[in-house]
C-alpha cells in the first residue's frame, strides 16, 4: 500500500512540475487526493474482508501444522542417523577386531614358517 501511495506521490510531483497553470495543478492535486482516498478505502476494505481474514487464519494454522510436521520429521531423521551411526560404529569395531585378529594370525603363521625354515 505504501508503494502505491509513493508512486501516486511521485506521479503527482512529476505532473505538478509539468503543469502549465494553477488550474491544472489544482486538478492534478485533487485527482491525486481522490486516488489516494480510493486506494486507502480499498486497502481498508481488503483488510476488513472476512474472507481475507479467514485466509490469513488458515495460513497461520497450516504454517503451524507444517512446522510441527517438520519438527517430527527432523526428529525421525535424527533418530535414523543416530541408529545408522551406531550400526556403522559397531561394524567398524567388528571390522577392526577382525583385521587385528587376522594380522595376529598372519604374524603367527609367518613366525612358524620362519622357525620351520631355520630349523
Amino acid at each position: 500500500m505504501r508503494s502505491i501511495m509513493l508512486i501516486a506521490a511521485a506521479g503527482l510531483a512529476a505532473l505538478s512540475l509539468t503543469a502549465c497553470s494553477d488550474k491544472h495543478a489544482t486538478e492534478i492535486k485533487e485527482g491525486a487526493k481522490a486516488a489516494g482516498s480510493d486506494i486507502k478505502d480499498a486497502a481498508t476494505n481488503i483488510k476488513n474482508d472476512p474472507d481475507v481474514k479467514e485466509a490469513g487464519t488458515a495460513l497461520k494454522e497450516s504454517t503451524k501444522e507444517a512446522a510441527g510436521d517438520l519438527k517430527v520429521a527432523a526428529g525421525k531423521a535424527l533418530d535414523a542417523t543416530q541408529e545408522a551411526g551406531a550400526k556403522a560404529g559397531v561394524a567398524a569395531k567388528e571390522a577392526g577386531a577382525d583385521a587385528n585378529r587376522e594380522a595376529k594370525e598372519a604374524g603367527q603363521d609367518a613366525k612358524k614358517e620362519v622357525h620351520e625354515a631355520t630349523r
